[in-house]
């Protein structure tokens, strides 16, 4: 029998148990199921699927975490590389960070934002439908 997300219970089971456990191996035991199956699961493009989205989702809320603590952690580093009673190593150290994450963090904005532009023209040019993104 199928759950709402097209999976049968014990591969619902199984894809709990991954994000559980350090090995398929662990997942299948968790999960009820031998390692066999644990296999043949992960081939299936279903499970496949609902791992991918998971990931996807726990990256997201993650990635929001991190985000939301960035303006806390700029502000340690510049504090540190302003502070002359810290070591001159540290200081060096925190102003390396705060520069060469604001240049990564400014570049992948840039590369996203021409991405998304690329998109845009190509399905306007009928390359492409949006479904297909």
């Amino acid at each position: 029998m199928a759950d709402s997300g097209g999976l049968t219970r014990r591969q619902a089971r199984f894809v709990a148990a991954l994000f559980e456990c350090a090995s398929v191996g662990d997942a299948a035991r968790l999960a009820g199921i031998s390692e066999r199956s644990a296999s043949r699961y992960l081939a299936d493009s279903g499970v496949r699927a609902e791992l991918l989205e998971r990931q996807s989702g726990m990256l997201a809320a993650a990635s929001a975490r991190l985000v939301a603590g960035m303006p806390a952690s700029a502000d340690v580093l510049i504090a540190i590389q302003s502070d002359s009673t810290v070591a001159p190593a540290v200081r060096v150290s925190a102003a390396r960070a705060v520069l060469g994450d604001g240049l990564r963090l400014a570049e992948l904005y840039t590369l996203a934002e021409r991405v998304s532009e690329l998109e845009t023209r190509f399905v306007f040019l009928g390359g492409v439908t949006d479904a297909d993104f």
